[in-house]
C-alpha cells in the first residue's frame, strides 16, 4: 500500500506500547530470545491491520442485513405499501457503495478471509436498535443526497452501535485474544477511513489506511527501542536504583523499570525524539498500564536523570526545535 496515504493505523505511542508488551515478556521469560520477542512484536503490529479489515467489514455487513430485510418485508404475506415501496435511502448510502466497489479493499478482504457470517443475525439486531435512533429517523426523511450526510450517518452507528457492542468484542477477541487492547486505535482509524473517502470514483484508488506512516522508520524505532532498552538494562537498572530515595532495584515494579528504561534509551539514543515528548509519553503509559502511585515515581526519577544525563553530555539532542 502507498505511503502517500495520509491515514495510518500505527502511531509512536502504539509503537512503544508494543514494546513495553515486549520487553514485559523478555524480563520475565527464562533464557529469552531478542530476536523473538522482536518477531512477536511485529506478528502483533501486522494483525492490527486484520482487525481493521474486520471493523471496514462489519460496516459492509450491516447494509447485507439491511437490504436482506427488505428483501423479506417484500415477500410477506400480506405486504404493507412501505413493504413493497420501501425508503431505500439507507441501504443506498454512498459509503457502502464505495466500499463495496473498491477493488483493493475487495482483494484484503478475500485474503485475510474476513467475515461477519456467523454473527449475521447480531449485527441484524445491531442494525434495528439503530433504526429507532432519532438520528436515523431524520436521516430517512431528507431529501438532499449528500456524502458527508452518508458520512456522518455510518460514523454514528460505527461508533455508538457496533464498536461498543459486546457480541462485536466477543466475536473479535474470538479472533484474536489481544485485539480488545488494540480496539480503539483500529476504530478510530476506521472512522477516519470512513470520514476521509473521496467524492470521485473511488473503484480502483487506495482509501484504506496503512498500517505504518512511514514503514521503514516506524519498524527502525521498534528495534532500537526494544534491543537498546535490552542491551542497557543492567546500567539503566542501577541508575534508576540510584535515584530512586530508599528503593533497591529488585524492589521497583517490574513495569515501571520497564517504562523508566525504556524512557532513558529513547533520551539517549533517539535524537530526534525531544526531551518533553519522551517524559510526557511514558507519563501517559505508567497511568495506563502500571499502578496509581507510577506516575509521580517515575516522573519523579526521570527528572532527576535528565539533568544527570545532559550534565554528562549523554543527552544530545539535533534538529529544529530539538535542542535545549
Amino acid at each position: 500500500m502507498s505511503q502517500k496515504n495520509a491515514i495510518a493505523l500505527v502511531n509512536r505511542r502504539y509503537l512503544r506500547i508494543k514494546v513495553f508488551q515486549g520487553l514485559y515478556t523478555y524480563m520475565r521469560t527464562e533464557n529469552p530470545d531478542a530476536v523473538k520477542v522482536e518477531r512477536d512484536i511485529f506478528e502483533s503490529i501486522n494483525r492490527l491491520f486484520d482487525l481493521y479489515l474486520y471493523l471496514v467489514n462489519l460496516i459492509m455487513q450491516v447494509e447485507v442485513a439491511a437490504s436482506e430485510i427488505i428483501d423479506e418485508n417484500r415477500k410477506k404475506n400480506l405486504p404493507s405499501r412501505e413493504d413493497l415501496n420501501p425508503n431505500m435511502r439507507f441501504v443506498e448510502n454512498k459509503v457502502f457503495s464505495i466500499l463495496k466497489d473498491n477493488v483493493q479493499l475487495q482483494q484484503l478482504l478475500e485474503r485475510a478471509n474476513v467475515s461477519w457470517t456467523e454473527e449475521h443475525d447480531d449485527v441484524r439486531r445491531i442494525f434495528k436498535a439503530f433504526k429507532e435512533d432519532e438520528f436515523y429517523e431524520l436521516y430517512m426523511i431528507r431529501e438532499d443526497n449528500d456524502l458527508q450526510i452518508d458520512k456522518q450517518l455510518i460514523v454514528k452507528i460505527f461508533s455508538e452501535y457496533l464498536a461498543v457492542n459486546d457480541v462485536v468484542h466477543h466475536a473479535l477477541e474470538e479472533q484474536n485474544i489481544y485485539w480488545q487492547d488494540d480496539l480503539p486505535i483500529a476504530a478510530l482509524t476506521v472512522i477516519k477511513t470512513i470520514q476521509n473517502l473521496p467524492k470521485f470514483d473511488a473503484t480502483n484508488t487506495t482509501v484504506l489506511a496503512d498500517l505504518y506512516k512511514v514503514k521503514a522508520e516506524d519498524q527502525l524505532f521498534v528495534k532500537e527501542l526494544l534491543h537498546k532498552t535490552i542491551q542497557n538494562a543492567e546500567e539503566y537498572g542501577e541508575m534508576i536504583s540510584s535515584k530512586a530515595k530508599n528503593w533497591e532495584t529488585e524492589r521497583i515494579a517490574l513495569l515501571d523499570l520497564i517504562l523508566m528504561s525504556m524512557a532513558i534509551t529513547e533520551l539517549e539514543h533517539f535524537p530526534s525524539v525531544p526531551v518533553k515528548v519522551t517524559l510526557n509519553e511514558y507519563i501517559e503509559l505508567a497511568k495506563a498500564y502500571s499502578t496509581p502511585k507510577s506516575k509521580m515515581f517515575i516522573n519523579g526519577v526521570l527528572d532527576k536523570l535528565v539533568v544527570e544525563l545532559k550534565e554528562s553530555g549523554r543527552i544530545n539532542k539535533a534538529g529544529r526545535g530539538l535542542v535545549e
